[in-house]
C-alpha cells in the first residue's frame, strides 16, 4: 500500500512540474561572427520559434551592447537596452506594441539615473521622474494627454 502510494505522489509531483514548465521553455541559438573583434552573439528562441531576445555577448559571456527584446509575435520590439558588461548602463527604451515608445530612461551602472519619461500610447509625454543611482527623487511630473501638467 505505502509503495503505491509513493508511485501516485511521484507521478502526480512529475505533472505538476512537467505543467509549470509548459509554455516558459525557450530554446537557445547561438551565432558567432567571424570578423576579428564583432562580439558574440547570441538570439534567443521561444519553444514557438519566435525570437525572445537578440543578445551581443562580450569575450566573457557577458551581454554587452544594446540587447532587444521582443514580444511574443518575434517581430516587434519590445524594449532596446544597453549593457556594458553585463551591467544595464546607457539608454534604455520600452516600446508599445504599436512600436511607440512608452518609456525611456538613462541607467548609470546598473541603476536608473537622470530624467526618465513615460509617454502615452498616442505620443504625448505621460509622466518625468528623476533618478539619482537608483533612488527616485521628489518632484515627479505627471501629464494629461494635452500637455497639461496635472501633479508634481
Amino acid at each position: 500500500m505505502k509503495k503505491s502510494l509513493h508511485l501516485l505522489l511521484i507521478i502526480c509531483l512529475t505533472i505538476l512540474i512537467g505543467a509549470c514548465n509548459q509554455g516558459s521553455k525557450q530554446t537557445e541559438q547561438t551565432e558567432q561572427t567571424e570578423t576579428g573583434d564583432q562580439p558574440k552573439v547570441v538570439k534567443k528562441r521561444r519553444e514557438d520559434g519566435t525570437l525572445s531576445s537578440f543578445n551581443p555577448l562580450d569575450k566573457k559571456g557577458y551581454v554587452h551592447g544594446v540587447k532587444v527584446n521582443f514580444y511574443e509575435d518575434g517581430v516587434t520590439v519590445h524594449s532596446k537596452i544597453t549593457y556594458e558588461h553585463g551591467r544595464k548602463h546607457g539608454a534604455a527604451i520600452w516600446f508599445f506594441k504599436s512600436g511607440k515608445i512608452y518609456e525611456h530612461t538613462t541607467y548609470y551602472q546598473n541603476r536608473k539615473n537622470g530624467v526618465t519619461k513615460r509617454y502615452y500610447e498616442t505620443g504625448e509625454l505621460y509622466e518625468e521622474t528623476t533618478f539619482d543611482t537608483g533612488k527616485e527623487l521628489p518632484g515627479k511630473k505627471k501629464y494629461d494627454k494635452e500637455g497639461n501638467l496635472i501633479s508634481k
